[in-house]
């Protein structure tokens, strides 16, 4: 009974997760005041308090982070105003968006205070996100674009998803939502005015030895393009090559097109991504979305905007993450390092003052070699500035270091007129490197992060794999085999195509591929008596006896589709596995022979031997063995020498010893 209430109250539980919020809207003078109720948070058990964080999309190409926002729209109309919540520390999904449409019936008075905060780098495309994906919601990617210097810009911005090193597709767009115009576009037809204007720019260079002259402009000294005029620079190979590039470094993109904006204009494009539920298999990952701005223009450069994003289980903004965390072992070298990042956000409703960063470092990682990249808050060093000031120092503790911020000022997201979210946020960035070539195996690394006097928050953890790759290989070899009985075999000569992972440390299958060449299989049957007359050329004879020898002369396929593995340390290793053979081609010879002797000179005994030929058969028998290998040398990749037992499923000599040298790249 007690189980049932449970299970019962547990189902109605997790039942409001499919509840979106009730959104409120008020009037204060002619400006809107939105708030909402949510369903009540669900904590994570030893997880810091469980709270909501906002992302208000306010229908008009503006947002807020705020709780509860408080705006002025400058026009009458219906806009449709979406709220994400975002349920950190909760064991729920995140409360599902609707749109809630608000008429407004008055043009607001109130001067502009609407301000984005969000861009925080000198280019004029950036990317954000309302929430780090989870499999199966969805988030909001924020698409800003601006134009700080030219009288008017127009031009392109292309947004590229989805990793090729995933090898699965992560993400798919559901909507896209335009303010101001912009349509969508085509990167193909993109791509080839680009390919265009690159060919252009490279016959103009090859013709004059500088490229075209796309524009002029009042220059008072003479240059290429006359007098009074100077060449402007051509960015379209510069285009061209980054277009190609991402390209290959994504699967997925979509394009916007905006027309020309003023100077000191930002906007903003909303699209909504959808995290497919294959991503599960690698939660914790981290994944990456860029945006390219490709200007009309072909005279101002293009510009690019990387954000790396972790995939995440629980909604935490406490985490680490490892760019390119897929490590090539075939290229590795020692001095190799790993870019790490420790992000953070006070949660809380008042300032941090002091924060420690403790990192574990993997024992395949050099301590000593750490270098600090960059941080957030930006500060000095504590032993090159003043007492009191705001720093930052480093403690190590044996495989462990620790990145301390003093005497900061980090505000609570939580905290009273807070209205920039990133201003609440901090990371440590960090390089290191290898002590020695590892083995190829993941291993895993977290940090602890601790606020003023709180307990410390143990972040996920970080795991850097290496890339499977493939070592091709070539194996040649010859088969003994041991008679039986009148039975005896010889051969086949044997080349093959071999293919396994890379320097394997664990258990593998390999899969090869042989040409049999010159196997031959005979059986001699035992003289049998006879002692009957007969004449030959007109003489007299006695056959004593008779015998037959029959041949089969092979070409063989032999493919090993199950071939188990396993390294015992770099120079020995043993397998399993199972091969099928089929008979390319075949022919048979019998050879009869006979004894005789004289009837009157018996001594003499001599021999009468005839010999028939049958007709090549092609794709002939076919057989099977299950066998065992023992393997020396460089096992991992390298030259090897082995032997193989085999026991042949079908045929008069069954036992086959394999003895084979081969090399794996």
């Amino acid at each position: 009974m007690i189980f049932c209430l449970l299970s019962i109250l547990e189902l109605r539980a997790f039942s409001q997760d499919t509840i979106p919020p009730a959104l409120h809207i008020g009037e204060t003078g002619d400006s809107v005041r939105l708030s909402a109720t949510l369903r009540p948070l669900r904590q994570i058990a030893g997880a810091p308090p469980a709270f909501y964080s906002y992302f208000w999309e306010l229908g008009d190409g503006h947002f807020s982070f705020d709780k509860a926002p408080v705006y002025a729209y400058h026009d009458t109309g219906t806009y449709a105003i979406r709220l994400y919540a975002t349920n950190n520390y909760d064991d729920g999904k995140a409360p599902p968006t609707r749109p809630r449409k608000v008429r407004i019936k008055k043009k607001s008075l109130t001067k502009d205070a609407w301000v984005s905060h969000f861009f925080h780098g000198s280019g004029d495309v950036e990317l954000k996100i309302n929430r780090y994906p989870k499999p199966g919601e969805d988030f909001v990617a924020i698409l800003g674009y601006r134009n700080q210097y030219q009288d008017s810009l127009s031009g392109s911005i292309v947004l590229f998803y989805n990793d090729r090193q995933l090898d699965r597709q992560g993400f798919s767009l559901a909507e896209q939502r335009f303010y101001h115009n912009e349509d969508g576009g085509n990167l193909q037809s993109l791509t080839a005015r680009v390919d265009e204007q690159a060919l252009k720019e490279e016959v103009a260079f090859e013709a004059t030895g500088h490229g075209p002259m796309i524009g002029t402009d009042n220059a008072p000294d003479e240059g290429a393009g006359g007098a009074g005029e100077r060449v402007v620079a051509d960015f379209s190979s510069e285009t061209q090559s980054m277009l190609h590039s991402l390209e290959d470094n994504y699967s997925s993109h979509a394009v916007v097109h905006f027309h020309s904006i003023a100077r000191g204009t930002e906007q903003f494009v909303f699209m909504d991504m959808n995290t497919l539920p294959e991503m599960l298999q690698d939660t914790n990952a981290t994944v990456g979305l860029s945006a390219m701005l490709v200007p009309d223009d072909p005279s101002q450069p293009p510009q690019l905007y990387a954000l790396d994003m972790q995939v995440v289980s629980s909604h935490d903004p406490n985490r680490m993450m490892l760019r390119s965390r897929r490590i090539n072992y075939r290229f590795f070298k020692q001095k190799k390092e790993l870019l790490y990042r420790v992000e953070f956000q006070n949660t809380g409703t008042g300032p941090a003052r002091h924060i420690s960063v403790g990192l574990a470092i993997p024992h395949q990682l050099d301590p000593e070699s750490i270098r600090l990249n960059a941080i957030k808050p930006v500060c000095k060093w504590c032993d090159s500035t003043y007492a009191r000031a705001s720093c930052i120092d480093t403690i190590r503790r044996g495989d462990s270091i620790y990145f301390v911020f003093d005497n900061i000022y980090l505000p609570g997201i939580q905290q009273e007129g807070v209205g920039d979210k990133d201003s609440t946020t901090g990371f440590v960035e960090y390089a290191i490197r290898f002590k020695r070539k590892p083995k190829k195996i993941p291993f895993s690394t977290q940090a602890a992060i601790a606020f003023d006097r709180q307990a410390p928050l143990v972040t996920n953890k970080a795991t850097a794999r290496f890339i499977k790759g493939l070592s091709p290989g070539i194996m040649v070899g010859y088969s003994v085999l041991p008679g039986n009985g009148g039975y005896t075999a010889s051969g086949p000569l044997q080349f093959g195509y071999v293919l396994a992972p890379y320097s394997p440390f664990r258990p593998y299958f390999q899969v090869e591929a042989f040409v049999g060449l010159l196997q031959q299989d005979a059986f001699t049957s035992t003289i049998a008596k006879d002692n009957s007359d007969t004449l030959i050329g007109g003489l007299p004879f006695i056959i004593t006896g008779r015998q037959t020898k029959t041949t089969v002369n092979r070409n063989s396929f032999e493919l090993t589709p199950l071939h188990f593995r396993y390294n015992l340390g770099k120079y020995f290793g043993v397998g399993a596995g199972a091969m099928a053979q089929i008979n390319i081609s075949e022919q048979t010879t019998t050879e009869n022979r006979a004894y005789f002797v004289t009837q009157l000179l018996s001594q003499n005994v001599q021999t009468a031997v005839t010999t028939t030929k049958s007709a090549v058969t092609y794709l002939g028998s076919v057989n099977a063995a299950p066998f065992i290998d023992l393997q020396f040398g460089a096992v991992r990749h390298g030259p090897v020498a082995g032997v193989r037992y085999m026991r042949l499923l079908s045929g008069q000599v069954t036992n086959r010893f394999w003895l084979y040298a081969g090399f794996k790249l």
